[in-house]
Parts: structure tokens; sequence; C-alpha cells
């Protein structure tokens, strides 16, 4: 990360295992991240920064949905258009593969954020750089520029045929600035046979009725771990504590009463602050949530 503006991007893959960074002067770094001890396990360098000063910013960047490319917006600071970058993250050199695939050659357009959404589509934000912030409420101020996002329709596609159309989607009346909204996936799935696989109350999706209640939370006075849960299938359980690193550091057998009905505790003398995962599983099903001890 050795970068020396504070000024830039950082993106996640869908899986979370991955990040791309990206600084004002033009660093573009690929990094491989674990999900369960926050460690980045390892980093390719793809382009270095440039020398300056800054008549262009990378100022966002966006995987596409197959994480074989990687789209950079280069944004104008000066009278030079804005461009948005394709680069092939499988090529032998990546940096050589780099290829315009949309250009905002006036530059009065402020291309700024670009972001993969929920549709399998990449958006691109752009400011009117004839108006100041905020945009007066005239008519003649609602402009193409602010009134639309530009779209990259086929992102998993090479080259031109990503199919980036500027100015395509309209936003029903409201306009854009340098932003998009930065939509944070907290529903990120099972990440191997680890139990850190969601930041919040995990349910097997074989579980047909989703009413189930449970929770688990530290408390510090009596430093121990409260569980209680309900409606749950089966008749035994174990209760369960894992450590970051996804190793087992607690675990007793339970019984499941009528309604479904689970509590317990699990002491936490001697175990090391931090952040940990409760498991619960019964003969027919599974659901974990995370806790800290402070």
């Amino acid at each position: 990360m050795d970068h020396s503006t504070g000024g830039g991007h950082l993106i996640f893959n869908s899986e979370g295992s991955k990040f791309a960074q990206i600084s004002w002067k033009g660093q573009i770094q690929l990094c491989d991240f674990d999900r369960c001890s926050g460690q980045i396990t390892s980093f390719t360098a793809i382009q270095p920064e440039g020398p300056g000063p800054f008549p262009l910013i990378f100022s966002s960047c966006a995987f596409s949905p197959n994480e074989r490319f990687l789209y950079v917006c280069e944004a104008s600071l000066s009278t030079q258009p804005s461009t948005i970058w394709q680069y092939d993250l499988t090529a032998s050199n990546i940096a050589n593969s780099k290829v315009a695939v949309g250009v905002f050659s006036d530059p009065d357009m402020g291309a700024h954020s670009i972001l993969l959404a929920p549709d399998g589509k990449i958006y691109i934000s752009a400011f009117d750089k004839n108006y100041s912030w905020p945009y007066p409420d005239t008519s003649t101020a609602f402009t193409t520029i602010n009134s639309n996002l530009s779209v990259i329709n086929q992102p998993d596609s090479l080259g031109l045929a990503c199919d980036f159309q500027p100015f395509s989607f309209y936003l029903g009346g409201a306009r854009t600035y340098f932003g998009l909204p930065n939509n944070p996936d907290y529903e990120l799935g099972a990440y191997g046979c680890l139990p850190c696989d969601t930041l919040s109350v995990g349910v097997d999706d074989n579980v047909p009725d989703q009413e189930m209640f449970f929770q688990a939370w530290y408390n510090s006075e009596w430093n121990m771990i409260h569980v209680n849960a309900s409606k749950l299938k089966g008749r035994t359980g174990s209760l369960r504590l894992f450590d970051m690193e996804g190793r087992l550091v607690f675990e007793k057998k339970v019984e499941v009463i009528a309604g479904g009905y689970v509590t317990g505790e699990i002491p936490m003398n001697g175990v090391a602050n931090g952040v940990y995962f409760v498991n619960l599983i019964t003969d027919s099903e599974s659901v974990s949530s995370k806790i800290v001890k402070f």
C-alpha cells in the first residue's frame, strides 16, 4: 500500500476474498484478503503511481461480475477528458491490457464514481461542472449530465463489447453529483467450511421455517456469553465458540426443550478479548452469530 496520496478508492470482490486499491496518482494493486483473520495474504502490484501533478486522477474502480476485469475511472481535473479504463486481470501483463471503453470528451462532465450494481451492470456518476454545489432549482440546471447515470451494460465482455452507454439511465427527476451510494454487502454467504460466514445470524438454507429466533450477547460483568433460541428444529444440539481463525474455543451439549427453546452460557474466563462466532447446531439446523469480548 505504498501510495503517496490520501486519495483513491478500495473495492472488494463479491466474495470478500480480494480487493483492488487505486490511488489518485495512478497506482493499482490487487490484494488477496482472508475474511476470517482480516489479514492481507498477498498482493499484486499492477501499476505504480505516476509523478503528478494532477490533471487526471484515478477516482474509483469496480470489478466485473465474473471478476475478470477491473474498471477504473480516470477523472479529469482539467480540460482533458475523463476516461473509463478496463484492465484484464487474467492477462500476463495486466497494466498493458488496459483499454479505454468510455470517454467523457466534454471537460464539463465531471465523471467520478463507478459501481457494480445488483443487476450486474456498472454505473457511473458525473457532476455537471457548469454549476456549483448544490445545484440550483432552475429548469436549466437539470441537464443530461446530472440527470442520468452512464452504464456499462455487459461488464463481463472484453473491450468495447462491454457496451458503455453514456448518460443512458434516467434518474427520474433526481440529479447526481460526484458520488454513488456505498452499499456494503452484509450477506456474503458461506466462506468455505469456516464459521465466519456472515456478519449476522445465519440460518441453514435447507430449513423451511425461518421464524426461529436466535440471540447471543457478551455480558462483560459476568464475563460470559448468554445464548437464547426458540422455534428450533431437532431435539439435541451443541453450543460452540470459534475464534476468527476458525479454531474451536468451547463446546458443550445442549437440549432442545418443548417449543424449540435453548438457553445456555459460554464462560469467557481465560479467553482473550476479540471477535468470536457463536454456533448452535442441532440435528436439523445450524445458526451462528458474531460477538465481541471487550
